[in-house]
């Protein structure tokens, strides 16, 4: 069966899905997260543009790095919750230094989720899977984007707090210190007075869609 030319190479449709495996591009599966890097996930299978479908929640997630050191970007924006009205969602963000660096300055990870404009986020957590370091006293302040909202989840706290484990956020599920997100955007870190060394993190929000003032 030919597919016609408008479409581009290659022209047919055998053609097609040889290229795709020549390249290692692929639609998989996999129960969870992917994780990134050399032993990460279908290292040295799934290559740039694979695609894997975490089974749990049904997020796609796409290698933007290399065959042998995929790094997996989540699609589609944040994970959604239950349908319905009322309905709680969840954005989850991934900090790694191995895959996002650790320059001073506003840190946008790979794997960062845009939470949409005029949503109340209610509280989450920062879970500290690998400690981080840096090379003098710097700190880390976590929000939305680059503007007014910079540090609008945790505040510029020492790099000397960010040992393994669950860090608290500004929203605590109280409505004094709910968070409302001003304009479309993702979550963010920001680092001050020395880069970073090393570090992994992930931070997960739940929020509700509230409508404009």
């Amino acid at each position: 069966m030919s597919v016609p030319t408008q479409f581009g190479p290659p022209t047919n449709l055998f053609a097609w899905f040889k290229n795709l495996l020549n390249n290692n591009i692929g639609i998989h599966t996999f129960a969870g997260v992917p994780v990134d890097g050399t032993a990460g996930t279908y290292a040295r299978f799934v290559g740039p543009g694979g695609v894997i479908i975490n089974t749990l929640t049904g997020v796609w997630y796409v290698n933007v790095g290399t065959l042998a050191s995929p790094t997996y970007q989540a699609q589609g924006g944040a994970v959604a919750g239950l349908g319905g009205l009322g309905s709680v969602s969840n954005a989850k963000m991934t900090y790694s230094f191995a895959t996002d660096g650790g320059a001073i300055g506003p840190i946008t990870p790979t794997n960062s989720p845009t939470i949409p404009a005029n949503a109340i986020i209610l509280g989450g957590t920062i879970d500290i899977t690998t400690q981080l370091t840096s090379g003098g006293a710097a700190t880390i302040a976590l929000g939305l984007g680059v503007g007014a909202q910079v540090a609008s989840l945790k505040a510029a706290t020492a790099v000397a707090s960010w040992t393994v484990g669950q860090l608290v956020m500004i929203p605590i599920f109280t409505a004094a210190s709910y968070v409302k997100v001003a304009a479309d955007t993702r979550l963010t870190l920001t680092v001050a007075a020395f880069a970073l060394t090393a570090g992994r993190f992930d931070v997960n929000v739940a929020y509700i869609q509230g409508n404009a003032a």
